[in-house]
């Protein structure tokens, strides 16, 4: 069986999707149809199907997908322990993040790690915190960076790294944004722009309008952080998130903080990885840089 057509089958069934695998592999999506249609035909059996435009892994291509991920791991693996032994920061970075930090902070933060090991390859994967913490639990990631709480694994090493503000936004042109401090009565009244309710974000939503004593009113429910913020841009509600993914838009005027008598809780931000599986280089070489932009805090 070929290698080069299981490494092809692993990323399209990881991402159940011709055009992220790819983005990934840099191979073109007919060159990927084509190469996965020869590996059905090696193994006789059909590994995808197909409703809409969308592709879905069946029962064969589950089964498949099983072992792909062992042998790449293996692989990933082995990488790992060469460079460890040539002592030379040149593998491969597997690094998870949730959706603020894999999106506003770990970018940075790679970047700054390739300038310094120009040798290292980085694959970042952003997903829910459950889904990161899951994955780190399996082994598929290396380290991660996860926001708002979370209860883990007994085999995660969770170590919390930084705190950042909840802040309620709104447009320049909500009235909202020209009140000094908004009342409670105000509060209540106005719509709530959220992310899905299976992540940390809503959670932190429920709290917050649990400690004010303010009803659920929401207007919308978003899985992408930036569609809230263009949401909230146009004026179709306001919205709780962390100061990191808004600080561009409130530093240039484009969002608005909203000043409420009541404080919002912070929203940590965690480093995570599993503690039976051995760091490589490469992973200790990120967790030094990691520590460096973010002192310890304090127990």
């Amino acid at each position: 069986m070929d290698l080069h057509y299981l490494e092809i089958f692993n990323t399209v069934a990881q991402y159940e999707s011709y055009k992220k695998a790819s983005d990934v592999l840099h191979i073109s999506q007919p060159a990927l149809s084509i190469q996965i249609k020869r590996l059905e035909g090696q193994i006789g059996l059909k590994l995808f199907d197909k409703i809409g435009n969308r592709i879905y892994l069946n029962d064969n291509g589950l089964l498949l997908h099983q072992y792909t991920q062992k042998i790449f791991y293996i692989v990933h693996e082995l990488e790992n322990t060469i460079s460890e032994t040539n002592k030379v920061v040149n593998g491969t970075l597997l690094i998870g993040g949730s959706n603020t930090p894999g999106s506003y902070i770990l970018p940075d933060l790679l970047g700054q790690f390739k300038q310094r090991y120009p040798n290292s390859t980085c694959n970042l994967h952003i997903n829910n915190t459950s889904t990161i913490s899951q994955m780190i639990a399996e082994g598929s990631l290396d380290i991660a960076i996860n926001g708002g709480n979370c209860v883990y694994n007994d085999s995660i090493h969770v170590e919390r790294i930084f705190n950042d503000r909840l802040v309620l936004v709104a447009s320049q042109k909500n009235p909202a944004a020209k009140q000094d401090v908004l009342q409670q009565e105000t509060l209540k009244n106005m719509h709530f722009i959220v992310h899905n309710t299976d992540s940390q974000l809503y959670t932190a939503y429920q709290t917050f309008i649990n400690n004010v004593g303010i009803p659920e009113n929401i207007a919308m429910c978003l899985g992408n952080i930036d569609a809230i913020k263009r949401a909230v841009n146009s004026n179709l509600g306001i919205s709780l998130l962390p100061y990191t993914a808004v600080k561009f838009e409130i530093q240039h005027g484009f969002l608005q903080e909203i000043n409420y008598s009541i404080p919002c809780k912070s929203y940590p931000y965690n480093l995570i990885y599993n503690k039976n599986k051995v760091l490589s280089t490469t992973s200790r070489k990120f967790i030094e840089l990691i520590h460096s932009e973010f002192p310890m805090l304090p127990s």
